[in-house]
């Protein structure tokens, strides 16, 4: 693999670290803090920015990712995509207003929050938009101190002021506000950074069609992936009490803070695949193969000193009786980042071609099933149905994805066995623990995961990747 991509990743990978270990400790302060129906809330609340944060950033966080490594130059790109965000923002911004009174009747569990506080949420939805263009901004030109910057102070902002407000006693409000603190420093120092570039010579009506053909998708896409996330919560909220949905949620953005280190990963991945397939495509498909075991390798070592960890009673010193009596719900849910580590290694390859109306498709027929199988299993199976049918969903669009594109992008038959394989260990593994309440089987499936990770990705033969990746860590933060 590039020197460049080990470098890069080591930068992102120490910055989500360090940023999803703060927020981790933030919530395990929050959930000790706040009953979990005040957490219920949040969990639910959550959902107005996301919803509309995906329509405001409009799929652009993907496609200045591709059209920066294109025919067209960078700042024309650039220059074409705050175009489409401001536009986008002020649509988003005015259709929460409009839609407010329908929300809080569609989901009465936010009603009191959103129709007290509407100018908070489009404050929220305005400036999360801009900070997380301005993450892809970088991520995509491989600007990784500006990256660390942007995300860092975001994370400080946010863990700071939210510790403030809950001594100050605002409750779940404060969270929010605190939220908005970390979102608008950043956005701002990221506009006076990039406006001195800015040059309406760079306007194109061509360069703005091209953007729109591909995020447009993509931002469908994010929608139906936010409605997805949210989906048990929403259910939860109807057919259990929010309390319960409290104990879901807390362990849902448990979950969450370990997913993004694959988000994170794929800042750095993503580019250098891109290319790596415009130069030479055997060595990128090989590098992405290589990447599906790691990716389970390492994932697997993580799930195991969770389990010891639980097991040594080290959880118990951190998190609430309520919490640990549900534990299986976090292994469930945990059991989903297994899968996007599968998925975060081939995600170039489910791009490159630009084939957005085609991913739209599978995504629109993938969500509208997982719905429909969050619904059933909620109503069945309360909060474990939930966690089930989110870690069900998550390994379906992985494979759906690599059977979608296998022909096209000459994807390795090898990834396809091997996800199978994980799945099936996976299944088994937790239907054990529910059956048995045995951690110790479970963790036996998961150290069979990681050795056949590692001997089928011959990752004895890859040793140099980590050797390699805290020597440029260090290199990169001197220069």
């Amino acid at each position: 693999m590039e020197k460049s991509l080990i470098k890069n990743t080591g930068i992102y990978f120490i910055v989500n670290l360090l940023s999803q270990f703060a927020v981790f400790v933030l919530w395990i302060i929050i959930a000790g803090v706040l009953s979990p129906l005040e957490v219920g809330v949040y969990a639910l609340a959550i959902f107005i920015v996301d919803f509309f944060g995906a329509f405001a950033i409009f799929g652009l966080n993907s496609a200045i990712t591709r059209f920066y490594y294109s025919e067209e130059s960078v700042q024309e790109v650039f220059f074409n995509s705050l175009i489409i965000l401001i536009a986008s923002i002020i649509i988003s911004v005015a259709a929460l207003f409009l839609s407010a009174g329908f929300i809080s009747w569609f989901i009465p569990g936010i009603s009191g929050i959103l129709n007290g506080n509407i100018f908070l949420f489009n404050s929220l939805i305005l400036t999360s938009s801009i900070y997380n263009f301005a993450l892809s901004h970088y991520s995509a030109l491989k600007r990784t101190l500006l990256y660390a910057k942007v995300s860092l102070s975001q994370t400080i902002l946010f863990f700071l002021f939210a510790l403030l407000f809950l001594y100050i006693k605002l409750g779940i409000l404060g969270i929010f506000y605190a939220l908005f603190i970390s979102y608008s420093i950043p956005a701002l120092l990221f506009i006076f950074q990039e406006i001195k570039s800015l040059s309406f010579r760079f306007f194109s009506i061509k360069i703005i069609k091209s953007l729109l053909h591909y995020s447009i998708p993509m931002m469908l896409y994010s929608i139906l992936g936010t409605i997805v996330m949210y989906a048990g919560r929403i259910f939860l909220d109807k057919y259990a009490s929010i309390s319960t949905l409290g104990v879901y949620g807390f362990f849902l953005i448990v979950m969450l803070q370990i997913n993004a280190i694959w988000s994170t990963f794929n800042k750095a991945w993503t580019p250098e695949i891109f290319s790596q397939l415009k130069e030479n495509k055997k060595r990128a498909l090989e590098n992405v193969k290589s990447m599906a075991f790691i990716s389970s390798f390492v994932y697997s070592i993580f799930f195991i000193m969770l389990i010891i960890f639980k097991q040594v009673g080290l959880l118990g010193l951190f998190i609430k009786p309520i919490y640990l009596s549900n534990i299986y719900i976090l292994y469930i849910l945990l059991l989903a980042p297994l899968f996007t580590g599968i998925y975060t290694s081939a995600y170039p390859l489910f791009y490159y071609k630009k084939k957005t109306g085609m991913i739209l498709m599978i995504s629109i027929a993938l969500n509208f099933l997982s719905i429909a199988l969050t619904f059933f299993m909620v109503k069945s199976f309360s909060q474990m149905g939930a966690a089930l049918s989110y870690f069900i969903s998550s390994a379906l669009s992985v494979f759906v994805f690599l059977f979608a594109f296998k022909k096209d992008m000459g994807i390795s038959s090898s990834i396809i066995k091997w996800a199978l394989f994980v799945f099936s260990a996976a299944v088994l593994g937790i239907y054990i623990f529910l059956e048995t309440s045995s951690s110790i089987l479970l963790l036996f499936i998961f150290v069979a995961i990681a050795l056949l990770a590692y001997k089928f990705g011959s990752l004895s033969k890859k040793q140099y990747l980590l050797v390699s990746l805290w020597k440029d860590i260090g290199f990169k933060f001197k220069v």
